[in-house]
């Protein structure tokens, strides 16, 4: 009786599971779409389009490419700051035995040997978009970076790992534009391995041979063939000075310090032949002996030389007139209208190019020492 029993509960399972099997799958589809299941039996369409060309259409049905894709969304998910059209992650670690390894999250490449070939192209129209935007989030400054640009070309062409273009032939645009938000940021840094050229800029008319105008080389020496325009006037020596700096002010005239060596103080004395020139308000050029990357001493100050610079002046001497000669003065710092021809040998700082009436100012100087 049991073995029969079993026997029927078996016929009756193969027979349930085949009137399953023979169950049809139903729905409705449209043509061209990916079908996506509704329900366990059951069709309909997906986001995804096919095209009679083969190419796929994700929220188009229109793909233009062999994967289009178009969103509308304008909201971004939980947790994010911007909606996206493409996401791909990966959260492998590169293995630390690879030495220059990497993780790709996304590689663009067009393998033909030849031809303007794009791998990558980002497109905005919006006045505010970004065309492609590199975003390196660590804060931890390890040596990565939110754009990379590399060529591994050996041959004598030109070649660039990065590229910025301002293709307008109107308006003010830039073609490559860098900022730093930090004080001890850079907005750009550039560096020559090789110790070659640093920077160089050119000129061209069009796409005219480009013409090099300006020049960096790999110790630092600066070529500008149309000369430097600094907003500054003169040319100032940085030196130290006795005593305390907080003494001294732009426009004090100076003189060598005989009891120092390379020291410049307050002129003290009228006629002075140790006169060295004028405490610079804005240097035009500041001569140093340092190095670049050496910080100035807190003991010196622009000591300008040449050029155009605002003085101290005293009228202990009599009026100043446009063209005087000056010489220092008894008055700590000031210079005044020298008129004793037989003290003035040496003792000529320069020429005023303003007039003071009485009291004491201060005037416009052409430093020409003499």
């Amino acid at each position: 009786m049991r073995i029969k029993i079993l026997a029927v509960v078996t016929l009756c399972l193969f027979a349930a599971a085949a009137a399953l099997a023979q169950e049809e799958i139903v729905g409705a589809g449209t043509p061209g779409y990916v079908p996506l299941f509704t329900g366990y039996h059951r069709v309909g369409n997906s986001n995804i389009f096919q095209s009679p060309t083969g190419n796929i259409g994700i929220g188009t049905t229109n793909p233009l490419f062999p994967l289009h894709i178009f969103s509308s969304n304008t909201f971004p998910p939980l947790g994010q700051d911007f909606p996206v059209a493409l996401f791909v992650e990966t959260p492998v670690s590169v293995n630390s035995g690879c030495a220059g390894c990497a993780i790709i999250g996304i590689e663009g490449l067009v393998s033909a040997g030849s031809g303007n070939v794009i791998a990558v192209d980002g497109v905005t129209v919006s006045p505010e978009g970004v065309g492609v935007l590199g975003n390196f989030r660590s804060t931890n400054g390890q040596g990565g970076g939110g754009v990379i640009g590399q060529t591994i070309s050996t041959s004598g062409y030109f070649s660039y790992g990065a590229r910025g273009d301002a293709l307008g032939t109107t308006g003010y645009s830039v073609g490559v534009f860098g900022s730093a938000f930090s004080p001890d940021g850079l907005a750009a840094y550039f560096v020559n391995r090789a110790m070659g050229d640093i920077v160089k800029g050119a000129v061209s008319h069009g796409y005219s041979p480009d013409t090099t105008v300006f020049r960096v080389d790999g110790t630092g020496r600066v070529f500008a063939d149309g000369g430097f325009q600094p907003s500054g006037a003169d040319f100032a020596e940085s030196m130290p000075v006795t005593g305390d700096r907080a003494q001294y002010a732009a426009g004090d005239l100076l003189v060598i310090d005989p009891t120092a060596n390379r020291r410049v103080a307050l002129a003290q004395q009228p006629y002075s032949t140790l006169v060295a020139g004028i405490y610079s308000t804005k240097p035009g050029l500041l001569g140093t002996t340092r190095k670049v990357t050496e910080s100035a001493p807190q003991n010196e100050v622009p000591l300008a030389v040449v050029g155009i610079v605002p003085c101290k002046v005293t009228a202990e001497n009599g009026a100043i007139r446009v063209g005087d000669l000056l010489v220092t003065s008894s008055t700590s710092g000031h210079a005044m209208k020298g008129t004793d021809r037989t003290k003035m040998l040496g003792a000529v700082v320069g020429k005023a190019l303003e007039p003071l009436e009485e009291g004491k100012g201060v005037v416009q100087v052409l430093v020409t020492l003499q």
